[in-house]
């Protein structure tokens, strides 16, 4: 049985409909959305996340960027299957998308590099450096004030660990429900994208198994037109790999660029060898998502 087709298309609907065009608008003077304290507040209180969301002072770690700058900002269009560059910021998917993950605009630039945060793809977005491919962050401003640019730049150089809270969270909600599964794609499943797409990613909910990691484990593999849905092509070459500083996700990395067409990512879950986390919990089922590459913009 294959795991992971399922599509949120109402959180989609609702990106959708709300319009969101990156352009800043409802965002006030630091770039927060208008009122937004008190659903921070919420947010933090549901997640139980540290209470420097509700007080609106940010810090450097991850739980308050996200809390801070990553849910109440960027998820206005980072979001669901339609996100730009396939990068999710939402609470669920956005660590495990961002660090060691190589951007999509420049993938010789991970889009965080634990360490080194002048070489980290976000901060140089987020600073509208020179060498960036497109518009700053967030797109048409208002852009985020250096005070939080600082924290946020902190962070990495702090070695863009999730943070304690975040971490306590993980490890109580696995002792309650050991399972593992993949928690995040990029692109998502169904998306449709521009081609070249240089690289892929899929985050898990506990680091990965190095050793099981290889093409016999996750394979890629064109879809053939639609009236043969079910039918593909010899899987592509690929290369995989931990993610940097970040093993819980696996980068996939085609031999050669993806052009137009449509793919499947399989993530092998049953069988001898299969992927698996490091406590030794596997992913029993197997995983797939199936995207769409388009012309180039």
């Amino acid at each position: 049985m294959r795991i992971g087709r399922a599509v949120g298309w109402a959180v989609l609907a609702a990106v959708l409909a709300s319009g969101c065009a990156g352009n800043g608008e409802g965002l006030d003077q630091n770039g927060n959305p208008i009122g937004s304290s008190s659903s921070s507040s919420a947010s933090s209180s549901a997640s139980g996340s540290a209470s420097s969301s509700s007080s609106g002072t940010i810090t450097a770690d991850f739980t308050s960027i996200q809390d801070n700058v990553f849910t109440p900002i960027c998820t206005r269009c980072h979001i669901g299957a339609s996100a730009p560059e396939g990068l999710q910021l939402d609470a669920a998917h956005s660590y495990g998308l961002l660090v060691g993950v190589p951007s999509v605009e420049q993938p010789s630039v991970l889009r965080v590099k634990p360490g080194d945060p002048d070489n980290s793809y976000l901060i140089q977005k987020l600073e509208g450096a020179p060498t960036i491919s497109g518009g700053q962050m967030p797109l048409g401003g208002p852009y985020l004030p250096q005070a939080t640019l600082d924290t946020i730049r902190q962070w990495i150089t702090d070695g863009a660990t999730m943070s304690p809270a975040t971490m306590s969270q993980l490890m109580a909600q696995r002792a309650e429900r050991p399972t593992f599964e993949v928690v995040a794609t990029s692109p998502p499943d169904t998306a449709v994208v521009s081609a070249p797409v240089h690289t892929i990613a899929v985050a898990f909910s506990e680091e990965v198994n190095a050793a099981l990691v290889n093409e016999t484990t996750i394979t890629l593999e064109t879809v053939t037109p639609t009236e043969f849905p079910e039918a593909t092509q010899p899987p592509l070459p690929i290369t995989t790999a931990l993610a940097v500083g970040n093993p819980a996700t696996v980068v996939i990395v085609p031999r050669t660029a993806l052009g137009p067409g449509t793919y499947r990512v399989t993530v092998r879950g049953t069988g001898g060898g299969a992927i698996a986390s490091v406590s030794g919990v596997p992913l029993d089922a197997d995983y797939d998502f199936v995207f769409t590459v388009g012309t180039p913009r």
